[in-house]
C-alpha cells in the first residue's frame, strides 16, 4: 500500500489533495479500528448502511472476514 503525501489516503485517486465528499480519506486510526473492531470502523466512516450490516454478519462468522471487508470498504470505496 502507498500513502499519498498530499491527502494522507492509501491509494490516492484524488490528485487535487482534497478529501472526498463522503467522509474524507482513510487514516491510520480508521484502518486500525477496521482491523480490531470491524463493524465500529465501518460505522465511524459510513454510518448505519448496508455495508455495516454485511460486516456485522461477516464478523459474527469470523474476525478475519470482517476485518478484511472493513479494510476494503474503508480504504477502497
Amino acid at each position: 500500500m502507498c500513502i499519498c503525501i498530499k491527502c494522507g489516503c492509501f491509494s490516492c485517486k484524488n490528485t487535487s489533495g482534497e478529501q472526498d465528499e463522503k467522509g474524507g480519506a482513510a487514516d491510520c486510526v480508521d484502518i486500525m479500528l477496521a482491523i480490531l473492531l470491524p463493524p465500529a470502523g465501518i460505522y465511524k466512516k459510513e454510518g448505519c448502511t448496508g455495508r455495516f450490516w454485511a460486516n456485522v454478519v461477516l464478523t459474527v462468522l469470523g474476525i478475519a472476514p470482517g476485518s478484511i471487508h472493513a479494510v476494503i470498504c474503508i480504504s477502497g470505496k
